[in-house]
């Protein structure tokens, strides 16, 4: 069996890219390199400093509809190590909010130019912060469906938190949509560290930059020494983990993987979109997800790598077609 026949996919939701544009290292490459301006909702965007729990702050980004008119608002969730302004999230962005939809891009902590916000510091597990923050996103819009969007380590967080909706309702949650989310990190980081060397290089050099940062901002706080010299994510996440609660990193890890118990109990629809050639996510770990419950579809497509999706001549994102294709199915 080849990974392409994992799981069937619908017509709505086949990425069929042009063969030139298949290679997984160009489809990951190019999705956080190809730019795109997203005119129209970064106009219209204003920055909202959230107070969650524990006087957290989270920063984000809100684009309404103009009048009020929205079919819908959207939370955006950025992988790891990105940002609200991350080229794929305002790709999707600006393609729904063109399409009527309201926009809300969501910095997670220490993410995009936020490490001076909180002395803690970001860690895979905060899910009760992102939550809170979630809510009152959600509550922006209290009369309009709200849909949750979330790339890579996003789609991690964006699954969930649809499945914490279970015990603690999301207000007008709708749809959550997941893509590329790494389901076991342990996996991912094994997979980063085993993948073509510009990989471990791309995110060694973006986390030291963050560690190096947050240092900056709370030198009293942190001495990261040792984890800036450590050659590998998993390296550097065994050195990281002092500033943890848990006793090595394998159980930090598994501190914000997803299960099929966890997913089994969703109460609301979440799509699942990812590709069986990503060079980060390793597309067996999603064989334990497979006819667990109706509220969980799962697409696996044959190209796209890693947030990817891009079609060539001409160039498309195809993954902010995809993502209309959900949540206009939600409605």
């Amino acid at each position: 069996m080849t990974n392409q026949n994992l799981f069937s996919t619908s017509d709505g939701l086949t990425f069929r890219p042009h063969r030139l544009a298949r290679n997984p290292h160009f489809q990951t490459i190019a999705s956080s390199t190809a730019r795109n301006r997203g005119a129209a909702m970064v106009a219209v965007a204003r920055e909202l400093v959230l107070e969650v729990e524990d006087g957290v702050r989270l920063q984000g980004f809100y684009s309404p509809q103009p009048g009020g008119q929205a079919k819908g608002l959207v939370l955006l969730i950025h992988g790891w190590l990105g940002q609200a302004n991350a080229s794929y999230n305002i790709a999707i962005g600006e393609f729904l909010y063109q399409q009527g939809y309201s926009v809300f891009r969501l910095n997670l902590r220490d993410h995009g130019e936020t490490h001076h916000l909180n002395p803690g510091i970001f860690r895979g597990d905060l899910l009760d912060e992102t939550f809170a923050a979630a809510r009152q996103i959600a509550g922006l819009e209290p009369d309009r469906p709200f849909f949750i969007i979330g790339s890579s380590l996003g789609g991690n967080f964006a699954a969930r938190l649809a499945w914490r909706h279970g015990d603690a309702p999301l207000p007008n949650l709708a749809h959550t949509l997941a893509i590329n989310p790494p389901l076991d990190p342990y996996h991912t980081t094994q997979q980063i560290d085993r993948a073509p060397a510009f990989y471990l290089a791309y995110f060694r050099r973006k986390w030291r930059r963050s560690f190096s940062r947050k240092q900056a901002a709370w030198p009293h706080l942190y001495n990261f020494s040792k984890v800036l010299a450590a050659r590998t994510c998993m390296g550097m996440t065994e050195a990281f983990i002092p500033y943890t609660p848990y006793p090595d990193a394998r159980a930090y890890l598994a501190s914000y993987a997803l299960t099929p118990a966890m997913l089994a109990g969703l109460q609301t629809p979440l799509t699942v979109i990812t590709a069986a050639d990503d060079p980060i996510v390793p597309v067996s770990d999603f064989l334990p997800f497979r006819s667990l419950t109706p509220y969980l579809q799962i697409h696996i497509q044959p190209y796209g790598g890693h947030v990817g999706f891009i079609d060539l001549f001409p160039f498309r994102r195809w993954i902010g077609q995809a993502a209309l294709s959900v949540l206009e199915g939600s409605r």
